[in-house]
């Protein structure tokens, strides 16, 4: 109840207070409000016939440094290239192997089982 007779308090000083600053301040003349626009305003889009133009990229330093070490280098030439016959042979004759590791099932004791609701306790230990 102290709080709503604190608010009737302050909101009552506070109104004597503007009617103390209206009758002490001198009355100014009401300001003259002018306008310049007659009819409706300007709109504020761009011209519609803008038309658009890039300018060409400068052409590539191909001389410098870092372009001339990221480029490729020259291929060995063929004659390194090429595999001796018995080499070819060789390995034309080699086993396949069979490297693929293919899925097997855990042991018994790892399997789990989804089938029985019972297998929630201790009893499975």
């Amino acid at each position: 109840m102290h709080i709503l007779i604190y608010f009737a308090v302050v909101s009552s000083a506070l109104i004597a207070l503007l009617f103390v600053t209206d009758a002490t301040l001198e009355k100014g003349a009401q300001p003259i409000v002018t306008t310049q626009r007659v009819g409706l305003p300007e709109t504020h889009l761009p011209n519609p016939t803008q038309i658009l133009t890039s300018t060409p990229a400068p052409a590539p330093d191909m001389t410098s440094p870092l372009v001339l070490v990221a480029a490729p280098k020259v291929p060995p030439a063929p004659e390194l290239l090429a595999v001796e016959p018995a080499a070819r042979a060789a390995r034309a004759e080699a086993p396949f192997q069979n490297n693929r590791v293919t899925d097997r099932q855990p042991p018994a004791e790892f399997r789990q089982n989804y089938r029985s609701p019972r297998n929630f306790g201790l009893a499975g230990m």
